[in-house]
């Protein structure tokens, strides 16, 4: 399909601004812990269209991107920790944490 570089940016953009639209939504529905589950349980048929939206314009995004030889993405932890659990963190306040001077 491939296009200019500037169609390849803004179809990134859409996809990263998608992405960021769930990530802000589940920020807020995950605040306070012991309601956490039922806010989020109370909001599935929304979160759905926000993920279908999502999951669209990435198809998108990869319809659109150049052939390239594919990599693994970078190690996020060591792969051979199994004490690792998966922690939920809030995105406003890692926000906040990098504005801090």
């Amino acid at each position: 399909m491939g296009g200019t570089s500037h169609d390849d940016l803004r179809r990134l953009a859409v996809w990263l601004a998608r992405r960021r639209e769930v990530d802000e939504l589940m920020a807020v529905l995950t605040q306070y812990g012991p309601t956490a589950g039922e806010r989020v349980a109370a909001h599935l048929d929304a979160l759905q269209l926000l993920l279908a939206a999502e999951a669209d314009a990435f198809a998108r995004y990869r319809a659109g991107a150049p052939v390239l030889p594919q990599r693994p993405l970078p190690a996020v932890r060591p792969e051979d920790d199994e004490q690792t659990s998966a922690n939920v963190h809030s995105l406003a306040a890692a926000r906040l944490v990098r504005r801090a001077p």
